[in-house]
């Protein structure tokens, strides 16, 4: 006969009274904050780590592709700190508009002149600007590719981008100066704002990376005397600044419009959107405010937005795991192409809507048409999508004002093509534009 064992019986309410003691709640909850904060800072540095073990020595020895130098921007604008480093972008362009001259022929535009005007500038330069740095310059995406002259390119859309800018800007007679400004801005600023309000701040390297990337942009764009070093570029930006912003009201209404447009959704009621545009001065500083016309903020209103950005990267740096690559920051990046559709054709979208939708899609069904009468209701935007907001998305090649948009066309996928090294080939080429016409690189011609 087996032999047989008690089974000890459980005292449930002296287990209970154990478990629920506080010295046990205080151990388990110190444990898994430990473990938390443990587990996100590994995490949360391993792109950083990694990007520095596979570009450091190249970068140390002054070998530095401009390919190589946007794989190591990505890492901080793309996956890091998306949201803080495209408003830093933002920013810079917002900085622009201190200088009289630029912005009295910005406003001679007159492509300013109405909310959808200014919707659809705003969205078109995001567009230009974030395909810049979410496509890869080379073409491919694939490391080992390389431009050919008789390889289509597998993602021109970044040589597409430059291209098209440069169409529109030929329209204006812009300075050197200007464009050389502006580029030193966007190369300044997110290093800037990284290290003021970002959970890290960018390593030399990355500084450095930004200066290689948006030099190499500059020069697609013809544009001359870039200085080769951060600091040559920071000085001369001081000096420009110096020689050049002063108070006008060209200024104040270039910032007004853009205020309109950044901060539309904000409700007026409550005081709410003037609450909103004092923020947003708090973000600038002085100098920069002056020029602009804008009224200076009280102490207590620049430290509550401190207080903000701080809490915000506290729990950035200390809380949070490392994302994955998120649709929301816009990037078109990672190889994620938009499909042809049945007729060839290839379009894309925004991933975020300004004031006005622009290329947003038509709703579909009761519930879809329902939804976006409603967002026009509460303010979030001021039409409907429709026909004459591009609701078919959009081509790069047709990207800008509406009376440019179907100009230009040939002219930018041929300098695409130049841009790129390689032929721009269907579905990049539109259908009624063959590579004969758009892409001459692939017949061996200037």
């Amino acid at each position: 006969m087996a032999p047989s064992f008690p089974i000890p019986s459980i005292d449930w309410l002296h287990f209970w009274e154990d478990l629920t003691h506080p010295l046990t709640i205080a151990t388990a909850v110190g444990t898994i904050t430990i473990l938390h904060l443990t587990l996100a800072r590994a995490l949360r540095w391993r792109r950083y780590y990694s990007i520095h073990r596979e570009y450091e020595v190249k970068w140390k020895e002054g070998r530095l592709t401009p390919g190589e130098a946007q794989r190591i921007m990505q890492t901080s604008c793309v996956y890091d700190m998306p949201w803080l480093l495209i408003r830093a972008l933002a920013f810079a362009l917002f900085k622009t508009y201190t200088l009289p001259s630029g912005s009295k022929l910005l406003l001679s535009t007159r492509e300013l002149g109405s909310q959808e005007k200014v919707a659809k500038r705003y969205a078109d330069t995001e567009i230009l600007i974030q395909t810049w740095i979410g496509c890869p310059l080379s073409g491919f995406h694939s490391t080992t590719g390389a431009p050919s002259s008789s390889v289509p390119a597998e993602d021109p859309r970044a040589a597409l981008a430059i291209a098209r800018t440069n169409f529109l800007h030929s329209k204006y007679n812009i300075p050197n100066h200007q464009f050389l400004y502006t580029l030193g801005l966007f190369i300044l600023e997110p290093p800037a704002w990284a290290k003021r309000w970002g959970w890290r701040e960018l390593s030399d390297m990355e500084q450095d990376a930004y200066l290689i990337f948006w030099t190499d942009i500059g020069q697609k764009m013809g544009i001359k005397d870039i200085p080769p070093t951060l600091e040559e570029l920071k000085e001369w930006c001081e000096t420009y600044a110096e020689a050049e912003m002063a108070p006008d009201e060209a200024n104040h209404k270039l910032s007004e419009y853009t205020m309109d447009e950044i901060l539309y959704p904000v409700p007026r009621a409550f005081g709410l959107r003037e609450f909103g545009e004092r923020a947003v001065i708090c973000l600038l500083p002085d100098r920069v405010r002056e020029a602009m016309l804008l009224p200076a903020q009280p102490r207590w209103l620049h430290w509550f937005v401190n207080s903000v950005f701080t809490s915000i990267w506290l729990y950035q740096r200390y809380l949070c795991f490392p994302r994955h690559f998120m649709d929301y920051s816009g990037f078109p990046i990672n190889g994620n192409l938009p499909k042809p559709d049945k007729n060839g054709d290839i379009r894309a979208r925004p991933r975020v809507y300004r004031s006005i939708p622009w290329y947003k899609p038509e709703p579909s069904g009761f519930l879809g048409r329902t939804w976006e009468q409603l967002l026009v209701k509460v303010g979030w935007h001021g039409g409907v999508p429709a026909v004459e907001f591009l609701s078919n998305g959009y081509r790069i090649e047709e990207v800008g004002p509406l009376r440019f948009q179907n100009l230009g066309i040939e002219e930018t996928l041929h300098n695409a093509a130049k841009i790129q090294g390689c032929p721009i080939a269907k579905p990049w080429a539109p259908t009624t534009y063959g590579p004969s016409a758009a892409c001459p690189v692939a017949h061996g011609k200037p």
